[in-house]
């Protein structure tokens, strides 16, 4: 397997890509197991094989206020259907919207910046890229 440039994770909204303004994007995938806990497993956990009760993904981004488009979306709490692409790897497609937090920093002295974290609000697809 190949390593990846930081760069080559690219975040779309529709066709428009986010690059112009992201430094750092995490992409987390979360998921609440399925706990099947009994008095027979002697103190240990035990879980469902492959299940999950709720699962989502979340992103989190930083970078240059250059537009308004995330800002408008973070305060208006709109869901938008996004690509996320994991360098050469695959593609998450689906439905996100931001979280609470949606941060602007402007010091005196440097860029206007900005911060928050997109959580999934549905199905997300996981795909190679073709």
């Amino acid at each position: 397997m190949v390593a990846t440039n930081g760069r080559a994770v690219l975040v779309a909204i529709g066709a428009a890509s986010l690059a112009d303004e992201l430094r750092t994007k995490t992409v987390a995938f979360n998921g609440e197991l399925v706990d099947v806990t009994t008095d027979g497993d002697s103190g240990w956990t035990t879980t469902l094989d492959q299940t999950f009760n709720s699962q989502n993904v979340t992103v989190a981004l930083e970078g240059v206020l250059k537009a308004t488009t995330l800002a408008d979306m973070a305060f208006t709490g709109s869901q938008e259907t996004m690509t996320i692409t994991i360098g050469g790897l695959f593609t998450l497609d689906g439905d996100f919207q931001f979280q609470p937090g949606y941060q602007v920093g402007a010091p005196y002295d440097g860029e206007t910046t900005f911060s928050g974290t997109l959580q999934s609000t549905g199905t997300i697809v996981k795909a190679p890229v073709v």
